[in-house]
């Protein structure tokens, strides 16, 4: 007996140092798999990066060589055809060349607006603000939120000494109920806006409301209504309301030079709608809200424009008399020349001509933003992507003159952009930061990230609006703040 308890008590110590050393070979197993997958985790970080630039170097060697199209060099074309686009020539790769070096070869002077001015809190309450856009006088901040709201906010008024001014510039804004959350909006320009104090307001159910921004409006309800169309019907897009498209707005942009707005929906049509006199009346019929006394104003639909895919971007260029857009799907931005019946003038995001039947066709990336740089007559088109990269385009050209990374936006985010006032620096979003990147153009590179450190803002940021008179730049974000940003002393 004492034997066998001997032997099963050694047998139990081997059991023991067995187990334990299956166990710290276990650990030191463990160990070692985590050492590599922190290797490996360095390496992938390593080889996105060498992507991008990779991504940026073939875009350079193309711009280059100047090389035809696959479909050309097989069946023969002649690549000089390429100098030809609706029957204007395009001028030689040399000449192009010249005038980027015109426009972009220095870097900026260093001066565009980085400091936070202004902090409006809360500025849609406990809801996220969805866009931003600042009257043309700069004087009134126009926000859309996710509380259905319309908010006008002389933000001028919270610079004013002492630490309540910002929360009595948003307790004094004017909001503006819209039925639905407005996620992006637009002033009637100033050349037109005189007659027109109108800001639009595009909705997620496919409404566009066009609001009196006067401060001095003596009505009670501000959203104008549209004259002569008395019932729920839809009629040429518009119904009681006001314009109305099927599915959720992307983009509501005016004309510099004529009282017409432009919309584009997610349901793939783009609206064009003149708007004339606006008048205050009275009426024995009160509406939804129990008011009597609205505004009414002539809207006209002058074109509409029926695509395969959702409109994600618009803008209006060569001072109104052409529009761009881009429509998710395809490789390319469409011009409508407005005054030729809106004939289509397709330009490859490739940098080569679209229509090919070549690889050539297909983008990896959808275009989600458009802008117009502010000077040189907007000769050129800053393109937001969800690929993190931002494109600087030759305006009714495939030519790409510039390539700006260094952010990251994907599929599912929200990339915006806006030019600084000089035209020299271009501002973006992050999906992954709660900053706004500021790229120097002629460089690249980004100069400045605007972050909390920077008295930025601490969530994500929705949306960027930069003035074209002054150096004045609005933010709106997830922290439910707006900004303004001007340039620093």
């Amino acid at each position: 007996i004492f034997l066998n308890n001997q032997r099963n008590s050694s047998m139990d110590l081997l059991r023991d140092i067995g187990q334990a050393d299956q166990l710290t070979s276990a650990r030191e197993e463990n160990r070692v798999l985590q050492e590599k997958v922190k290797e490996l985790t360095v390496r992938v970080h390593e080889l996105l990066a060498e992507n991008q630039s990779l991504k940026a170097e073939v875009e350079l060697y193309r711009r280059e060589c100047a090389l035809p199209t696959f479909s050309k060099l097989t069946l023969g074309g002649n690549h000089n055809d390429d100098n030809i686009v609706g029957g204007e020539a395009k001028g030689s790769f040399i000449d192009t060349m010249d005038d980027e070096i015109d426009d972009f070869v220095t870097s900026g002077n260093g001066l565009y607006p980085d400091d936070p001015a202004v902090t409006l809190p809360q500025i849609h309450g406990h809801s996220n603000p969805l866009c931003c856009v600042l009257h043309p006088d700069d004087s009134t901040l126009a926000t859309g939120g996710a509380d259905s709201c319309l908010n006008l906010c002389r933000w001028g008024s919270a610079l004013a000494p002492g630490d309540e001014s910002s929360v009595k510039a948003v307790n004094d804004a004017i909001n503006i109920s819209c039925g639905a959350p407005v996620i992006c909006a637009s002033f009637a320009q100033v050349n037109q806006g005189r007659g027109l104090p109108i800001v639009a307001a595009g909705c997620m159910d496919g409404s566009v409301r066009l609001v009196h921004c006067g401060f001095d409006f003596c009505g009670s309800e501000r959203i104008l209504k549209p004259e002569s169309v008395g019932s729920e019907r839809v009629v040429n897009g518009i119904n009681e309301r006001g314009i109305r498209h099927g599915k959720y707005v992307k983009n509501v942009v005016w004309s510099p030079n004529a009282p017409i707005v432009a919309t584009a929906s997610a349901d793939g049509t783009v609206q064009l709608t003149k708007v004339g006199n606006m008048d205050c009346v009275m009426s024995d019929d009160d509406d939804d809200d129990g008011n009597n006394n609205h505004g009414t104003v002539s809207m006209e639909v002058i074109q509409s424009m029926h695509f395969d895919g959702p409109v994600e971007s618009i803008c209006f260029l060569d001072d109104g008399d052409t529009l761009c857009c881009y429509v998710r799907g395809t490789s390319y931005l469409s011009y409508f020349d407005l005054k030729d019946g809106c004939k289509q003038t397709k330009m490859s995001l490739n940098g080569e001509s679209a229509g090919t039947g070549c690889f050539d066709e297909h983008v990896s990336f959808a275009v989600l933003s458009l802008n117009p740089s502010p000077n040189n007559g907007g000769k050129y088109l800053a393109a937001a992507t969800d690929t993190s990269r931002n494109i600087i385009l030759e305006t009714r050209s495939e030519r790409i003159v510039r390539n700006l990374y260094g952010h990251k936006n994907d599929g599912f985010s929200n990339p915006k952009i806006a030019w600084s006032s000089s035209g020299q620096y271009l501002y973006g979003n992050a999906q992954d930061e709660s900053c706004v990147c500021v790229w120097d153009i002629a460089s690249s590179s980004i100069v400045k990230r605007l972050d909390v450190g920077m008295g930025g803002h601490s969530g994500f940021v929705r949306d960027i609006y930069s003035s074209r008179n002054t150096d004045t730049v609005a933010t709106v974000s997830f922290d439910k703040s707006a900004k303004v940003w001007l340039r620093g002393l």
